[in-house]
């Protein structure tokens, strides 16, 4: 370990070099030939660069005396450890002296400033900066408090210092909004977390922390009562909750339930029926106990659209007997079964098919006219359908969809995954605004 009197004297080409590395452009630093030393610093091998902070002030920090050169007088450097960025996977520190000064008028001592580290601050800038930067990744906490070897501590004071939402409030609305839910932190107020985004551009505008119609009636109001005019389309799923706050604050938009969530309910409420399929064979027999396990194994296959199964090509299919059979013929056995199974791949079929081709009168009159050899739980979860009717209805004529926020949530549950969770709401709103690059560096 050196000392001051050591490092007093300026080396001016090492003193450029070192500088260089370091990225410091502040004169009053400077270099000795003894610039750099290895040390042990917290039982980890350090790279150690040794500096010297002096200049002569122009007043008191304190009284704001001007300097005539009596005023203040120059005490004995003290020296700090400022940490740095780790230079090849190494702990970096500069240990700074900085020059004390005594003011004679009244008394009191500082010293010197740079504006390389904060003040009452040990870690520089440039590793706050890079601790900021690495946050815009998609990488845990810890993992960027290990990467710089700071605490992790640290990494959440840059984030809340550097990410500021002071001037982070939307002023305006688009005409065509998709909103949705997803799972948030223990500190949320509600059970889900709110959010919502433009249907054009898919970027999001806001993150709530609780989605009760209460809470999002008293944030929506705070908008001009002619901007929430303006909003056309309110694209969902089928949470019926939202629709009274959706026409309270939104007077003029109409409400479309998204595609994804309409063919997610005739899904499985078809798998369900497969399921109650399998569970009424009887286990004693050996066939239907093959049947069974046909059943359970080519599930997908029943789930395809009936045009895309294959017709021409043969193919072996486990627990075929090893026969050469196309994948139209395994659901035509599989049809064979059940005839309920049967009655119900003709009505989810003749779903798709609506469905695809947008044509939503024929979408109900399937559900009008459901058979009566249908089971009660499969005729129910599509009856289900018929409460959004003009909402299903109106998406049918419409391009928008939550196909972009159901991005937007699955990135949300990366991040979380990745970080292992977040301990408060604020620092998980954060991160995902941060890394939509909707909050900048201050």
């Amino acid at each position: 370990m050196l000392h001051y009197k050591d490092i007093k004297n300026k080396d001016h080409n090492l003193d450029l070099t070192v500088k260089n590395i370091l990225n410091i452009k502040d004169p009053p630093i400077f270099f000795s030939a003894q610039a750099m030393q290895k040390e042990v610093i917290h039982h980890r091998s350090t790279n150690v660069f040794y500096g010297v902070l002096t200049y002569t002030p122009k007043a008191c920090e304190y009284c704001g005396v001007i300097n005539d050169g009596s005023v203040l007088t120059k005490h004995t450097p003290k020296s700090s450890d400022i940490q740095l960025i780790p230079y090849q996977e190494v702990p970096s520190v500069l240990r700074l002296f900085k020059q004390r000064f005594s003011c004679k008028a009244c008394h009191h001592t500082f010293s010197a400033k740079t504006y390389y580290v904060a003040k009452d601050c040990y870690i520089s800038q440039a590793l706050k900066f890079a601790i900021a930067v690495d946050l815009k990744k998609k990488i845990s906490m810890k993992d960027i408090a290990r990467r710089y070897f700071v605490s992790y501590k640290t990494v959440e004071r840059v984030l809340d210092t550097f990410y500021q939402e002071t001037t982070r409030h939307p002023n305006h609305l688009p005409k065509q909004l998709l909103i949705d839910e997803f799972k948030g932190t223990k500190d949320c107020e509600g059970a889900m977390c709110f959010i919502f985004s433009d249907a054009q551009t898919g970027k999001i505008i806001d993150i709530l922390e609780d989605r009760r119609n209460f809470k999002l009636v008293a944030y929506f109001q705070r908008f001009p009562y002619k901007m929430r005019q303006r909003v056309q389309h309110v694209v969902m799923d089928m949470n019926a909750s939202y629709s009274p706050m959706i026409h309270q604050v939104f007077p003029k938009a109409k409400i479309l339930v998204d595609h994804f969530h309409v063919i997610q309910q005739i899904s499985r409420a078809f798998n369900q029926q497969r399921i109650r399929s399998m569970n009424q064979l009887k286990k004693g027999d050996p066939q239907q106990m093959k049947d069974y396990r046909k059943l359970k194994k080519y599930w997908k296959q029943l789930q395809k659209k009936h045009k895309h199964l294959g017709y021409k090509q043969l193919k072996q299919f486990p627990l075929f007997r090893q026969k050469y059979v196309t994948e139209s013929e395994v659901v035509d056995y599989l049809l064979t079964i059940d005839p309920v199974l049967q009655a119900s791949y003709d009505v989810y079929q003749g779903f798709m098919e609506a469905f695809e081709k947008r044509e939503a009168q024929q979408f109900f009159d399937i559900i009008d006219q459901l058979p009566q050899t249908l089971e009660d739980p499969f005729r129910k979860s599509l009856r289900f359908l018929t409460k959004y009717r003009r909402a299903i209805t109106l998406s049918f004529t419409q391009p928008y969809s939550n196909g972009k926020l159901e991005g937007k949530n699955n990135l949300i549950k990366v991040i979380q995954r990745i970080a292992f969770g977040f301990r408060t709401f604020q620092h998980l709103r954060k991160r995902v605004l941060i890394q939509q690059g909707l909050l900048e560096v201050l």
